[in-house]
Parts: C-alpha cells; structure tokens; sequence
C-alpha cells in the first residue's frame, strides 16, 4: 500500500492504513491503540498546514514526520518507519543539500530501523552511502572516512554469520579490499612513518589472521573462503608446500582442479599471516623511529603473539623483550605481571601502544565473567564468530549499531595451557542449555583456540587452572 504523504491524500490514507492491523517483518500483528492513531492524525494535520503553507519541500515538515517515525516506532511499525525515513532524507537534501552534516544521524537512523528489519543488504547500500557523504562533508583522507570504511569492514564480517550460508565468502572477501583500501588511505593521511598511521594499518594485519583462522576452520566455510581468494589472487601464496590429497581437492574444487597448499600440520595460507607478522614488525619500526618506547614495547607483545599464531615459536624472545621495554619505560613491575600472567585470546583485535589501553581491555573482557571460580586463573570470555568458525573470534565493532545480538549458547570450560597458548586438560563446568551436544562442542572448539601464554618475568610458561566462558550461535 502507498503510503506517500501527499497534499491531497495523505490525511485519507494514512487513517485507511492504520484501521487495517498490519504485519511486522517478524510476522507479529501490529495494533494501534486509540491514543497512538490520534497522535499521528494529529500530525497528519500538521503536515497538510505545513504543505499548504510553505509547499511540500520546507523544512518545517521535518518535525511532524519524526513524530510520526517515532509513534510507528512505538508499535513497531518497521515499514511504516522505513517509508517515513526515505522521505525525511530526500527533504533534508532538498533543504539542506547533499552533503551536509545533519545527514549523517538521519542515515544512521535509517541504518538502526533497517536492522530491525534485517535487511542486511540495504544496511550495506546505507553505510556505502553514508562512506560518501563523509569524504564530501570532511574529505576523502578525514578520520571520519577512515572509521566510514572500518564500519563497512565490520558489517561485512558481521554478515559471514548472520547471513547463514549466503555468500559468506563473498561477505569476508569484501571485508578483506576494505582493509586493504583503509591501509592505502590512511598511509596518505597521516604517512606510512608516522606513529598515527599504526593503529590503522594494524587492521589489516588482524584481518589477516581472521582469514587464516577462517581457512583452517570447518569444512564448508574454509572451502567457500577458499575457493574465494583463489579466484581473487591465485595460488602463489599457497603454492608452498606438497600437493595435498587430490581427493580433497576435488571436493572443495571439483575434480580435475589441483593446488599446491599443505604440508602436514602446517596451516594453510600461512604465507598471509607472515604478511601480518610483517605489518607488526614495520610498526616496531615506526615506533623505533619515533623513540617511543612503551609502543615499541607493545608492538613487541603483538609480534610474539603472531609468532604463537604461527606456531613458529612460543615468542619468547619477543614477550621477554616486551617485558624488559615496559619496565624501562617507567611501567611497574606489578602491573606488567598483572596483565602478562593473564593470558589472552589472540590476535587482538586492536593495536594499543599504550600499555593502560591493553590493561582496560583486558579488564573489559575479565568483567564479563564476574563468577569465575577464584581458585582458577580467569581468562575471560570468548566468543565464537560462526558455527562453522567456533575457534575464530567474533569481530566487533566499536559502533553499537552495526552489532547484532544473538542468541548464543554459554558454557564453562576449564583446561591447562601449554607455553604455546594451546589447551588441554579441558573439562566442561556447565553448559546453557545443559546439553551434552553444547559442551561437547566448545569442547571441540577450545582446542583450535589460540591464546597468547601465560607469561612470567618474560617467560611463556604452562600454567594449570584456567578458566573461559565461552559463547557461540547455532542457526
């Protein structure tokens, strides 16, 4: 049903619509009480006063149309608001022009109802709209575009889960250009030397690592990101090791097809997450040249940690060098020891060359799980990015309007560590819902995941009595 607001028919329509219960996306009836359907005729009326007196593109029809947006809100008419919306925008770029400030909440508020919705696609038609808006209002190297692409990013790889088995691949391939366009950016912006430009082009280096944890996860999802990057860049980044099984090869690629890309226990596409341990030793580099040494200190710890990813070493050399720069740097003993005693699901998703930035993150993830047993060490919680990723971290975004909450099945788990990061000696706590099938799968899970050691005076240690929550969706 059409529901423009227009000089002549809005007032007739709008009333017609409101008596007949509509249905929601989730195909729960909406009702309209007596209070609410007088409220919007109200501004119904409002709207044709405005119209007849200023036309029907003045700006002074903002306010009615909000009030609207917000009542159809208030008995979930998702639609109704998604109508509603498209009209405020095309009126805000009448009046206020194409790129103008005020835009961009209205953009976001249209992303926020779409969300409701779950059209995950047209979320991403908005934030490519809301990329170009901020290079137009700030400039194509501005903060505000660089956290526009970042944002797009994370959708991308929000939508590897919530889009089931849609082109998952596809979802994570274009997350995997953006990080590459937002490297490229903001190397313009700030210069590929400056201490600026590290944080930003850390996140290629854990989209990297994302990747080569997706590869070497489950069956269908490894074969799908597979069969991506190699229509994208070929073999030669895989073409290492021996040929592995032909019949393998033939599932994921169909007989005939052949690719160079295992060796053992090696893990496939190691040779991009070389490429990430190469990100974090340039930003050594630019912290050296920067004679920061707390951020030299930190970019120590992350490149012990892509070594553990590696499985090359257990980092030691790097950690016992982490450990010596905080300490010069002015660091205390006490809160280096309190952090690094601790260990930590790696990579993390973040470059914080500030030692009190590592220190609030690590609390954030330790708050999560307040009732941990006080006789183990508590690690946190993890949570799981996919089903067929249960040892991969789900990625999220700094902005709380781009996460979708599921609902995620919890369970307690206790293990050893090795001084490699790797668990064993796990035993399942308990389990919501307590389903033998539930434990058994984090049990699985736990295994594959990989944490940075537990670390003393410098040294990857095992340690004994650790304990993570751990979270993850079934469709």
């Amino acid at each position: 049903m059409n529901r423009q607001f227009n000089k002549s028919q809005s007032l007739c329509l709008l009333i017609m619509m409101l008596m007949v219960p509509a249905v929601s996306n989730s195909q729960d009836q909406i009702t309209f009480s007596n209070e609410v359907l007088q409220e919007i005729q109200r501004y119904e009326l409002q709207l044709e006063e405005l119209e007849s007196a200023n036309g029907p593109f003045d700006a002074s029809l903002l306010e009615p149309l909000g009030a609207i947006a917000e009542l159809l809100t208030s008995v979930n008419d998702y639609e109704g608001v998604a109508e509603i919306q498209n009209r405020q925008l095309a009126l805000m770029r009448t009046t206020l022009g194409f790129e103008h400030p005020d835009l961009v909440p209205m953009v976001r508020a249209i992303i926020e109802n779409q969300k409701r919705l779950g059209n995950w696609e047209e979320i991403s038609d908005r934030l490519e709209y809301l990329r170009s808006l901020q290079a137009g209002i700030h400039g194509i190297h501005s903060v505000q575009v660089l956290t526009a692409i970042e944002d797009q990013a994370q959708w991308y790889l929000t939508r590897v889960s919530i889009d089931g088995e849609i082109r998952p691949a596809r979802n994570f391939m274009k997350a995997r250009d953006l990080y590459e366009e937002l490297d490229d950016l903001a190397g313009d912006a700030f210069g590929e030397d400056s201490p600026e430009f590290s944080p930003w082009y850390y996140k290629r280096a854990n989209n990297l690592a994302q990747m080569i944890s997706l590869l070497n996860s489950d069956d269908r999802l490894a074969g799908s990101i597979l069969d991506e990057l190699i229509r994208k860049d070929g073999t030669i980044k895989l073409e290492q090791y021996t040929p592995f099984d032909s019949s393998v090869a033939d599932q994921i690629f169909g007989i005939g097809r052949r690719v160079s890309i295992l060796d053992g226990d090696r893990l496939i596409g190691e040779a991009y997450l070389r490429d990430g341990l190469s990100i974090v030793a340039n930003i050594q580099d630019i912290a050296e040249e920067a004679n920061d040494l707390e951020a030299q200190a930190m970019a120590s710890l992350y490149r012990g940690d892509f070594r553990v990813l590696l499985d090359s070493s257990n980092g030691s050399r790097d950690y016992g060098r982490a450990h010596e720069q905080l300490l010069e740097a002015g660091i205390s003993l006490e809160r280096i020891e309190a952090v690094l005693n601790r260990p930590m699901p790696i990579p993390l998703p973040d470059f914080f060359s500030k030692f009190s930035d590592l220190e609030a993150y690590q609390s954030s993830i330790l708050l999560q799980q307040e009732d941990s047993d006080e006789a183990r060490i508590n690690v946190g919680v993890f949570t799981a990015w996919d089903e067929d990723a249960r040892s991969t971290s789900k990625p999220v975004s700094r902005d709380p309007l781009l996460n979708v909450t599921l609902p995620y099945h919890q369970v307690d788990l206790a293990f050893r560590l090795s001084a490699r990061g790797k668990a064993s000696s796990i035993d399942v706590l308990a389990s919501v819902p307590d389903e033998k099938e539930v434990g058994r799968k984090a049990y699985q899970a736990l295994r594959d995941i990989q944490f940075r050691p537990y670390i003393e005076a410098g040294k990857p240690k095992r340690l004994r009595d650790v304990q993570l929550r751990y979270f993850y969706f079934e469709r």
